[in-house]
């Protein structure tokens, strides 16, 4: 499928759209539900990209909703971890994953993620209202976090 035809002329390369033709095809996989090949599609493509560029955390954002989809939820906290470690300029890895291990029951790691995605949101390549976004989504997952801690404190 050509893409080229989708964007406005000049502003991609043809190299950059070769690289992201398959996470263009991942994409309609994942419309079809068919996760399985889009994961191998968004494999296929994180080898094109290098460490630490934005591709590769889009990437890696995309295959974390994949493996959440097929629940995989081992494989997700995996992957989104992968682009934490990378250093994420996006927040969603970490709301992902505060949100991962909260539904584990493994507490004080999902508060540690919102501590990060928090940290992350202060360098994150977002404009006013994704960052208003993230904020309130920080707030109400630590309250969340804080409640269930709270809950389960035999004092």
């Amino acid at each position: 499928m050509n893409f080229r035809k989708l964007l406005s002329p000049g502003k991609v390369s043809d190299e950059t759209l070769q690289m992201l033709n398959p996470v263009f095809e991942a994409e309609i996989l994942c419309k079809h539900e068919r996760y399985q090949e889009a994961e191998a599609k968004y494999l296929e493509a994180l080898q094109e990209f290098p460490a630490g560029s934005g591709g590769r955390f889009l990437i890696y954002n995309k295959l974390g909703i994949v493996y959440e989809k097929m629940e995989k939820f081992a494989q997700a906290i995996a992957v989104y971890e992968e682009g934490a470690k990378e250093g994420s300029v996006t927040p969603f890895c970490y709301q992902r994953l505060a949100c991962l291990h909260m539904d584990a029951g493994r507490l004080q790691e999902a508060m540690n993620y919102c501590a990060q995605g928090i940290r992350c949101l202060k360098r994150a390549r977002t404009d006013l209202f994704q960052e208003i976004y993230f904020w309130l989504v920080f707030r109400k997952l630590k309250r969340k976090i804080k409640h269930l801690l709270a809950a389960s404190d035999p004092s």
